[in-house]
């Protein structure tokens, strides 16, 4: 029998020990060719300079950062899942040799193998990445404004197959030097040694407790502006925490069960628990591993969607009015341009709330040896009215004293101080005079769509210093500021294209609608969190693989131990029953652990972003549990088919 023959034969045999190492493979392959092929599609060449192409090109650019992050993570998840394989198979490489075989043919025999796996994901990886990609093209579309028909490039499939192929044969060489002969020796015996109750040391189990206490303390109470450099010091406190609490805390809490007879003596317990302790050392790392890529998973999805849900914000359009239209110069008294927006919004069956006109005046500065300052000068009583109308306070301002009115309001401790002035008194050029104001007050966040129309500094002046600005100033400088808000202002973008494209050759008219950015900034973090999906999902998969190998390579010393248990006696069913204990104690331990990560960490970004976001947070985990708990059910099923104890 040739050694080629022998590989193929033992991956038919093992199937169930390879399948999801060939699965996760397959997955990673996909995502890379789909991102390959929207990469190379033809609607994106450099000819085609088009807004929407251009849009489109920048998605490209962000997918070939998402497929550098495939391929790192493929050379992690490959070398280590190889590792696991070849460190499991020490036993069988030492019968080998018994057999003839030398170190030489075995490695030939390794590498075969893994080649053929490696050929048998690539082409699955491919031919499902063809199957849908079209369905990631429909999805693109509709993001980017862009046709995209089914397209399969050649340069795609030649890239993904030559990337994975020189990944996996690279790293199949490099893990064939673990293969030593020493190690197969010790392999041999090492059935025959008896396990000994594991150890913990109990200065590692509390300062593993402590690192976690304080990372998690220090995630929960810094304050948004420190978010980012808290960042790098917090992650690797909860990663060195963790670490110790699954290598010295979970055997700790492990003899302290087995030293409680109430929970013990309990059915099977005294079976499941005893032997946990053993599965818990034997893949304490795996373990380990898993929480931690299983925690930047979450993390990374949590956050992608809080960003995706609080776009209004982030993107600076929660304004006071959904529609705002200045009108200046000829336009000032035109009657018709409200009456045209409002049939038009009529016309797309856009009802209108209310609708508030305010009189405005450019006002400058005069300053000796610097440029004057805009102002756009309101009256207090129409700021007032306005205010009411939003529930905030309003002012009182006396004659020959403003109100500075800094239309940003960041909302975190120490921001109203980011849109101070540094003076008392100013003068401002009102027509052919110069009248100086006492600053009264400075407030923030402006009760109009003021930077989004052109005006980045406001004023309120007393309602007769108002009425003096507009008799005396230059009538140039006279606005009409008209806000609208509507009944469902989402449901406008139709109806405000429209009046965009009308006023569009009007150049005394200003206009801002809020549906639109919205539209793009829904768009964009769309793309993002369709996109990130995919790689989270990579990880998830992956977290879950890593367990999935470690149970799967220790299968035949679990059937000697489970087959003692039925010659004693020991029910099928409950023999089921420990499995399921075991199992769903090694499968679910690192998602509960990553899940606490990830809500700590969700809470810094909580106080980044001056919102409770943990309702998203919920939206993920429940999301990934349902996945979690159908992986578990596949694995638990084909692990209990595989177990050999009669």
């Amino acid at each position: 029998m040739k050694i080629s023959d022998m590989a193929v034969n033992n991956i038919k045999g093992n199937l169930h020990r390879y399948i999801m190492y060939y699965l996760s493979n397959s997955f990673a392959v996909t995502v890379f060719f789909i991102f390959a092929n929207f990469i190379f599609h033809p609607s994106l060449n450099a000819d085609n300079m088009s807004e929407s192409a251009t849009a489109a090109r920048g998605a490209a650019n962000g997918l070939v950062a998402s497929q550098v992050i495939i391929v790192i993570f493929s050379v992690l998840f490959v070398g280590y899942s190889t590792s696991i394989f070849l460190k499991s198979r020490g036993k069988e490489f030492g019968l080998l040799s018994l057999y003839g075989m030398t170190r030489k043919q075995i490695k030939k025999y390794v590498l075969i193998e893994n080649t053929i796996i490696s050929f048998l994901s690539m082409g699955t990886g491919i031919l499902v990445g063809v199957v849908f990609s079209k369905l990631f093209f429909m999805v693109m579309e509709a993001f980017l404004g862009i046709a995209l028909p089914l397209n399969v490039s050649l340069k795609a499939i030649g890239l993904t197959a030559l990337v994975f192929f020189c990944l996996f044969e690279i790293i199949s060489m490099i893990m064939l030097f673990q293969i030593r002969n020493k190690e197969i020796i010790q392999q041999l015996k090492a059935s025959k040694i008896p396990k000994v109750i594991p150890k913990f040391s109990k200065f590692k189990s509390i300062l593993g407790v402590a690192l976690i206490i304080i990372g998690y303390g220090v995630a929960w109470f810094v304050p948004g502006i420190m978010v980012p450099i808290a960042m790098l010091p917090v992650t690797f406190i909860v990663i060195v925490g963790s670490y110790f609490i699954f290598t010295q805390f979970s055997i700790a809490m492990a003899n302290r069960i087995l030293k409680n007879e109430n929970m013990l003596y309990k059915k099977t317990n005294l079976v499941s628990y005893s032997q946990m302790i053993y599965k818990l050392q034997d893949t304490a790392k795996v373990l380990f591993l898993a929480a931690i890529l299983g925690a930047f998973t979450f993390t990374a999805t949590e956050t992608v969607y809080s960003f995706y849900t609080e776009i209004p914000r982030l993107s600076g359009i929660n304004t006071p009015q959904e529609i705002a239209i200045v009108q200046s110069g000829e336009y000032l008294n035109d009657i018709n341009i409200i009456k045209n927006v409002e049939d038009t919004l009529e016309k797309n069956n856009v009802k209108i709330k209310e609708r508030y006109e305010v009189k405005g005046i450019e006002l400058y500065s005069v300053e000796k040896e610097k440029e004057p300052q805009q102002f756009l000068a309101i009256s207090n009583s129409d700021y007032n009215r306005l205010a009411k109308s939003l529930g905030k306070e309003t002012i009182e301002v006396k004659e020959n004293e403003l109100v500075y009115d800094y239309p940003f309001d960041l909302g975190f401790a120490g921001s109203e101080d980011l849109g101070k002035v540094n003076w008392d008194n100013i003068k401002l050029n009102i027509g052919s005079e110069e009248k100086e104001f006492k600053l009264y007050k400075e407030i923030t966040g402006s009760v109009m769509v003021l930077p989004n129309v052109g005006y980045y500094k406001g004023i309120i002046l007393n309602d007769k210093d108002f009425q003096y600005a507009m008799e005396k100033g230059n009538s140039e400088n006279l606005v009409l500021y008209n806000g609208i808000n509507l009944e469902d202002w989402k449901d406008s973008f139709a109806a405000s294209t429209e009046i965009a494209k009308n006023l569009k050759s009007q150049e005394g008219i200003r206009y801002y609608s809020k549906i639109i950015p919205y539209k793009e900034a829904k768009k964009d973090f769309g793309m993002i969190l369709f996109i990130g999906f995919f790689i989270s999902f990579l990880f998830f998969i992956a977290s879950g693989s890593i367990i999935y190998f470690k149970l799967f390579n220790e299968i035949k010393n679990d059937s000697v131990e489970y087959s003692i248990l039925r010659k004693i006696g020991t029910t099928k069913k409950e023999i089921n029953n420990i499995i399921t204990k075991q199992i769903g104690i090694i499968f679910f331990l690192p998602f509960v652990v990553s899940t606490l990560h990830s809500f700590f960490a969700l809470k810094s970004l909580s106080n980044l972003l001056m919102n409770n976001l943990f309702t998203n947070g919920l939206v993920v985990m429940a999301g990934y549990l349902v996945f979690q708990v159908i992986y578990f059910l596949i694995i638990r099923s084909i692990y209990i088919s595989q177990i050999k104890y009669n």
